[in-house]
């Protein structure tokens, strides 16, 4: 009896084929021994991390991304696209990251302050002109509210952010602003008699 030496190589799987095993028609017999097969295992393929320099379909401009090393060499690197991360734009892209968070934090922030204020008084008057059946002249537009709030409070606001339904008759009326994604406010809008 003899003992075969295989190497260990990495990414490489040695199996022996007994008769039991499905490929046993298709792999050679040596004097009616079973026979030692290798397969090779192929690995992940790799991937680098890049910084884009121009926007395209891999993201915007300044975003990190993995791409196979082979795009990076053959089509990103030459044309300029990316660049390869290293040890100071990974500090950089993260230092910007913390920023862009720290901003978006303070946005919601505000925008929750102002979503108390607004409650918190609760109640802003408009004055429209009415006529004799008792419906006003026009309509009350998201550019009155604004203009109501900014009377009472001094703060000028986007009226894009308003949510104002048909008005047509003097009497009270709740408004709903959306000052962000996640912060809504709802107040109450009297419309009288100008």
């Amino acid at each position: 009896m003899f003992t075969v030496q295989v190497p260990q190589y990495t990414g490489l799987r040695a199996t022996r084929v007994t008769k039991s095993s499905k490929t046993v028609a298709s792999t050679p017999r040596v004097g009616g021994r079973s026979a030692l097969v290798v397969e090779a295992n192929k690995k992940v393929a790799k991937k680098t991390k890049v910084v884009l320099l121009e926007a395209s379909e891999l993201g915007a401009q300044g975003d990190m991304v993995a791409v196979s090393n082979g795009f990076f060499r053959s089509y990103l690197e030459p044309q300029g696209l990316a660049t390869k991360v290293s040890q100071e734009l990974m500090a950089e892209f993260k230092a910007k990251t913390e920023a862009q968070e720290a901003a978006k934090a303070k946005e919601v922030a505000d925008a929750k302050a102002i979503a108390t204020a607004l409650t918190t008084i609760g109640k802003f008057v408009v004055k429209k002109t009415v006529g004799e059946d008792g419906k006003i002249f026009g309509s009350v537009q998201a550019s009155d509210v604004v203009e109501a709030i900014k009377a009472q409070t001094g703060k000028e606001m986007d009226k894009k952010i308003f949510a104002v339904p048909d008005i047509s008759t003097t009497g009270v009326y709740e408004v709903q602003a959306t000052l962000h994604k996640s912060v809504k406010a709802k107040f109450q809008l009297e419309v009288q008699k100008d």
